[in-house]
């Protein structure tokens, strides 16, 4: 459609050309208006090669228009008072095949690259992004946590918590990683802040160890001051207590969804 559309443009533009060389040059049989039409409508199709196409025929015919006036003033170069009709047409061939030559071929046009597809684009970002656990797998029994049981059952009888308490806590944190690692900087099986954990006596967040003590008993304290209510001691383990005293009533969207994965979880170790 813009390849028709830049040819009628072009045509109109070289009306008046058309014309003024119909009257001069096409009276001696030359048929320039018929051989004008069959040079727009060879070559390539696209609209770059239509443009190009539109400027070598242009120039082309200033020249040939010019020889044209000289001719027919009578002021044409010695020898060539009384061109031949075939001439015009030919210096003007000769013009577009100079043209045409110094053109890239079809075959060389350098193409250009395709963009890419969604999926291959989502699949390099996927490809860049760090290999991070989640904190939410589709069941408690997708990980092996046999390993963690006698720490998590010496912390509940320790600090007095349920052991399924324990487990939906350090499944919602870390999936049961132990070397986990928040983007605040929160650390080990039970997410535990630097200074969380250093005054809870814990020397190193990545030991399982340390880790289910210091975090059992950060949510016993949690526990106690709340007297006993389990969501806002989970929203206080999560959001912090002095937010959960401030703002009770205002959790945010992501503590919110905490308690509820939590306390599913709960449940389900417990059944």
């Amino acid at each position: 459609m813009s390849i028709t559309v830049e040819k009628l443009s072009l045509l109109g533009a070289l009306a008046p050309l058309r014309q003024k060389l119909d009257n001069n040059i096409i009276q001696q049989g030359s048929g320039f208006a018929e051989k004008l039409d069959k040079a727009l409508d060879s070559g390539e199709s696209t609209a770059s090669s239509a443009s190009s196409k539109a400027r070598e025929i242009a120039e082309s015919l200033t020249l040939q228009m010019l020889q044209s006036s000289l001719t027919l003033a009578g002021d044409s170069p010695s020898g060539s008072a009384t061109p031949s009709s075939s001439t015009p047409f030919s210096s003007a061939n000769a013009l577009l095949q100079a043209y045409r030559s110094n053109l890239p071929s079809a075959g060389a046009e350098q193409s250009l690259p395709e963009p890419a597809s969604p999926v291959s684009q989502l699949q390099e970002l996927a490809d860049d992004l760090p290999n991070v656990t989640s904190k939410a797998e589709s069941s408690p029994s997708s990980v092996d946590t046999t390993w963690l049981d006698p720490i998590i059952t010496r912390a509940s009888r320790k600090y007095g918590v349920d052991v399924g308490l324990i487990k939906a806590v350090i499944k919602a944190e870390s999936n049961f990683n132990p070397q986990a690692v928040s983007h605040a900087g929160a650390r080990g099986l039970m997410q535990l802040m630097p200074a969380t954990a250093r005054s809870l006596g814990v020397s190193d967040s990545f030991d399982p160890e340390q880790n289910v003590m210091g975090g059992t008993r950060f949510l016993k304290d949690m526990l106690q001051r709340y007297g006993g209510n389990v969501d806002s001691a989970l929203a206080a383990y999560n959001w912090g207590p002095g937010n959960v005293d401030k703002r009770p009533d205002h959790l945010p969207r992501e503590t919110r969804e905490y308690l509820v994965r939590v306390k599913q979880l709960y449940a389900s170790y417990n059944v």
